[in-house]
C-alpha cells in the first residue's frame, strides 16, 4: 500500500514538473513575442521619427542603447539620424556598430538594418544579399526594398534600384527618400519630367526641407525652365539660408541667363558659407572675366587652383583671362599646365596657338592648332 502511494506520488510529482516547463515554455515564448511585438513598434515609431523629428530619435535610441547596447536596430535607426541631421561621423559610427553586432541576424529587421550598415560601408554586394533575405522574410518590408534600391544604386545598376525604388513606393506611398532617389535615377536619364514628378511629391511630404526644392529646381534647370528653378533654388534658401548648394545652383540659371551681378552675389554668398567652394570661385571668375574684371577673375582662379592643382579647367580659364590682358607668356603657361593635366583638351590648344601667334611664333601656333583638329576628329 505504501508503495502505491510512493508510485502515485512520484507519478503527481512528474505530473507536475511536466506542467511546470510547459507553463515556463508558454511564458518564454510570450515573452518573446511580446519583446519582439515591441522591438517593432518602436521600429514604426522610429521610421516615422526619421522623417518628424530626427533629434528626438537620437534621443530616444541613445536612451535605448543606454539599456541595451547590443541593440543593434537601435543603431541602424540612430545611424540614419545621424546623417539626416548632417552628423555623417556620428552615423557612420553607429553602421560600424550595427554591422560588428550582426553577425547572425535572426529576423527581417535584423537583416533589413545588417543591410543598411553596408550599404553606408560602400559593402554594395554583401548588403543585396541582407536586404534580399529581409524581405524573402518579410516580402512587404518597405524598408528593405529601398536599401537594396540604394545598394543597386551604389553598384551603378540603375533600373534595378529604380524597381526596388517603385517597390518601396507601392508599400508605402509616404516613402519620402524613396522618390527622391528614383527621381535622381530618372533625371541620370534625362527623364526629367517624371523626375519632377517624383520631387513634387517629395515636396508634398515635407514642405520644409531645402533639399527638396533644390533637387527640383536643378532638373527644371536641365529643362531650361529657368524661372521656375529660381523659385525652387530661392524656396531652398528660404529653408535654409545656409545652404550654399542652393546659391551655387541659382547662380548657374543666373549665369545660362546673362543676369552676370545676381550670379556674382549668389557665388559670393556660396563662397561666404563654404570658403572652401572651388566650383562657385570657377564661375564666379567666369563672370569677372566675361566682364573684363581680369584681376579678380585671376583671383578666383588662382583660389581654385590653390584648392585643387589638378584642375585643369581653372589653368584654363586662367590663361584665357591672361590672355585677354595680353599677358600671352603667362598666358601659354596655363594652357600648358592644362595640356599636362588633359592631353586631350581640345580647345586649350587652340588657345595656346594664338597666344603663340600673338607672340610671333607661328610655327607653335600651327602646330597647336593641327593637334587641336586631330582631337576633334576634323581633317588635318
Amino acid at each position: 500500500m505504501n508503495m502505491k502511494k510512493l508510485m502515485v506520488s512520484k507519478n503527481t510529482q512528474l505530473g507536475l514538473w511536466c506542467l511546470f516547463v510547459a507553463a515556463a515554455f508558454i511564458l518564454q515564448t510570450n515573452i518573446s513575442a511580446s519583446a519582439q511585438s515591441s522591438g517593432q513598434q518602436a521600429r514604426k515609431r522610429w521610421e516615422k521619427l526619421v522623417y518628424e523629428d530626427v533629434k528626438a530619435l537620437i534621443q530616444e535610441t541613445t536612451v535605448e542603447l543606454a539599456k541595451n547596447p547590443q541593440n543593434a536596430v537601435s543603431l541602424r535607426m540612430r545611424s540614419s539620424a545621424f546623417y539626416r541631421n548632417n552628423e555623417p561621423e556620428k552615423g557612420k559610427a553607429d553602421a560600424v556598430a550595427a554591422f560588428a553586432l550582426l553577425k547572425n541576424p535572426a529576423n527581417a529587421e535584423e537583416f533589413e538594418a545588417k543591410c543598411y550598415a553596408e550599404r553606408r560601408l560602400e559593402k554594395y554586394d554583401e548588403a543585396l544579399l541582407s536586404c534580399t533575405k529581409a524581405i524573402e522574410l518579410d516580402s512587404k518590408y518597405a524598408w528593405a526594398y529601398y536599401n537594396r534600391g540604394n545598394a543597386n544604386e551604389g553598384k551603378k545598376l540603375y533600373e534595378k534600384a529604380a524597381a526596388d525604388y517603385t517597390k518601396a513606393i507601392e508599400l508605402n506611398s509616404n516613402f519620402f527618400d524613396a522618390y527622391s532617389r528614383r527621381g535622381y535615377i530618372y533625371s541620370l536619364n534625362k527623364e526629367y519630367d517624371k523626375a519632377t514628378a517624383d520631387l513634387t511629391k517629395v515636396i508634398e511630404l515635407d514642405p520644409k526641407r531645402a533639399s527638396g526644392y533644390n533637387s527640383r529646381g536643378y532638373f527644371y534647370h536641365q529643362k531650361k525652365d529657368y524661372d521656375l528653378a529660381v523659385a525652387d533654388y530661392t524656396k531652398a534658401i528660404e529653408f535654409d539660408p545656409k545652404a550654399a548648394y542652393a546659391f551655387f545652383n541659382r547662380g548657374a540659371v543666373y549665369i545660362a541667363n546673362k543676369k552676370y551681378d545676381l550670379a556674382i552675389a549668389d557665388y559670393t554668398k556660396s563662397i561666404e558659407i563654404d570658403p572652401k567652394a572651388a566650383l562657385a570661385y570657377l564661375n564666379r571668375g567666369y563672370i569677372y572675366s566675361v566682364n573684363k574684371e581680369y584681376d579678380k577673375a585671376i583671383a578666383d582662379f588662382t583660389k581654385v587652383i590653390e584648392f585643387n592643382p589638378k584642375e585643369s579647367s581653372a589653368y584654363f580659364y586662367r590663361g584665357k583671362t591672361y590672355n585677354d590682358k595680353k599677358e600671352y607668356s603667362l598666358a601659354i603657361a596655363d594652357f600648358s599646365k592644362a595640356i599636362e593635366i588633359d592631353p586631350k583638351y581640345a580647345q586649350a590648344y587652340i588657345n595656346r596657338a594664338d597666344a603663340y601667334e600673338a607672340k610671333g611664333e607661328k610655327m607653335l601656333a600651327d602646330k597647336d592648332r593641327q593637334k587641336a583638329r586631330e582631337l576633334e576628329g576634323q581633317p588635318k
